[in-house]
């Protein structure tokens, strides 16, 4: 009769280990799929990640990263996200960057170089082009469609003109306007 009870203990013991071992493996799979929920819900929310192209699978609290993003900085942000949320002990990021999209990325840095060289050569001959701005004492440079002078002009309305030619000519976004204007010497009697 004994036997009969330690047998019925046994398997009770058996099926409450069980229990707890699903329960366990249910709140882990129920805690990785909250996890997973969280990171993909950063990324759907951040301007800058295209949740689609990212997979994310979450085993014990440790992520890994897949898919392709468009950039480095990209990849770098996805991977930094996943490991600011609560739960997550580890992030293996194995995100590739687009060739594509670096090709297109590379080439819209080529074409800002051309255009920003395009208006320094326009806005260097207009100046060159008016007598009155004496554009062979002005520096002129361009980055991102923001003209930076540089240069000491004889007037106050020289330097007016030289702005005013700057901000008509296209394709001028801003200026930066570091130009002097010489200190008149008194005249002497």
């Amino acid at each position: 009769m004994k036997t009969k009870y330690l047998a019925i203990f046994a398997l009770m013991l058996s099926l409450l280990g069980f229990t707890a071992t699903a329960n366990e493996k249910h709140n882990e799979q129920t805690s990785d799929a909250w996890l997973k929920a969280k990171i993909v819900t950063t990324y759907a929310l951040s301007e800058h990640l295209n949740p689609f192209a990212i997979d994310v699978n979450v085993k014990r609290g440790a992520v890994t990263l897949t898919g392709t993003v468009e950039s480095d900085i990209a990849s770098d942000l996805a991977g930094e996200i996943a490991k600011g949320i609560d739960g997550v002990k580890q992030v293996d990021n194995q995100l590739r960057v687009s060739a594509a999209a670096q090709r297109h990325t590379e080439q819209a840095s080529f074409m800002h170089f051309v255009d920003d060289a395009n208006i320094t050569a326009k806005v260097k001959s207009q100046l060159l082009l008016n007598p009155n701005a004496h554009g062979l004492n002005i520096h002129v440079k361009t980055k991102n469609g923001v003209v930076f002078l540089e240069g000491q002009l004889s007037s106050e309305i020289e330097a007016d003109l030289v702005r005013q030619i700057v901000r008509n000519t296209k394709g001028v976004m801003d200026i930066e306007d570091n130009l002097t204007v010489a200190e008149k010497q008194p005249a002497t009697p």
